[in-house]
């Protein structure tokens, strides 16, 4: 029998590691995972075209590769859930009509506007340092630890946490390539693609999304699901990946 295939999208900063686990535990609940690393990570080599029309191209040519039997289900988490979702609209028929997005993106008005503002004045102050001095800085541990410890909620596994995070999360080719990227995620949000069944997960004290914020933005949407887990943040795919996995699998359960 052909098990269906997940096909996970890591974030920012990091790589296919970085969803190892959450893909470990799908794999015992029946499911095939595939967790390629973004072009500008790991090994592979930054897109010349980094825009979000660009990532969906290479994400499509990625699944077309696989020669799948069935229709792969697409997650994506964070930045990756920004890319997929615009890539399920340039490309509807691709994937399975269901998929997910693990702690989405989504900004007010308001929010978006600062978010700018953020975006513009942080890579305005990188540009200052020498390139290779923001390649150190970005690569650096006091980066990797102060975003580890914004993005995690629940303390019972930071130090592992922290140490991964260290490890793979600056596992980018370029700081250029990285500052497209930042530029894209802090302008850019996720979008519930038309005639699709989404799952939205998040933990509720994201400190990027706010859940009222996914509530208010898929009201309108009647096949998009919210599933909150409670004491996690950002990095629920690190803090608790068995119960993020369950909860996908609930889910993806109720179809049949």
């Amino acid at each position: 029998m052909t098990r269906t295939a997940i096909i996970l999208i890591h974030g920012l900063r990091g790589d296919h590691h970085g969803l190892l686990e959450l893909a470990e535990c799908l794999q015992k609940a029946g499911y095939d995972t595939y967790v390629p690393d973004l072009p500008g990570y790991g090994i592979e080599q930054a897109l010349r075209d980094q825009s979000l029309e660009g990532y969906a191209k290479w994400l499509h040519e990625y699944v077309e590769k696989q020669e799948f039997k069935t229709k792969p289900i697409i997650l994506g988490h964070s930045m990756g859930s920004i890319i997929v979702s615009h890539y399920l609209e340039a490309y509807p028929e691709d994937c399975s009509e269901t998929a997910i997005f693990l702690a989405p993106i989504i900004r007010t008005e308001k929010g978006q506007k600062r978010s700018n503002r953020l975006a513009k004045m942080f890579l305005r102050s990188l540009r200052l340092l020498s390139g290779h001095s923001r390649y150190r800085l970005m690569k650096s541990r006091f980066v990797s630890f102060w975003i580890s410890r914004i993005l995690t909620y629940d303390r019972t596994r930071q130090k592992y946490i922290d140490e991964q995070h260290y490890l793979y999360s600056g596992e980018f080719t370029s700081t250029r390539s990285l500052m497209n990227d930042v530029r894209l995620s802090m302008s850019e949000q996720t979008i519930c693609p038309k005639n699709r069944r989404i799952l939205y997960c998040m933990g509720d004290h994201d400190r990027l999304t706010k859940v009222k914020n996914v509530k208010e933005n898929i009201k309108n949407y009647p096949n998009a699901t919210l599933s909150v887990i409670k004491g996690t943040g950002h990095l629920l795919n690190y803090e608790y990946p068995q119960k993020t996995a369950d909860k996908i699998t609930q889910f993806l359960e109720k179809k049949a």
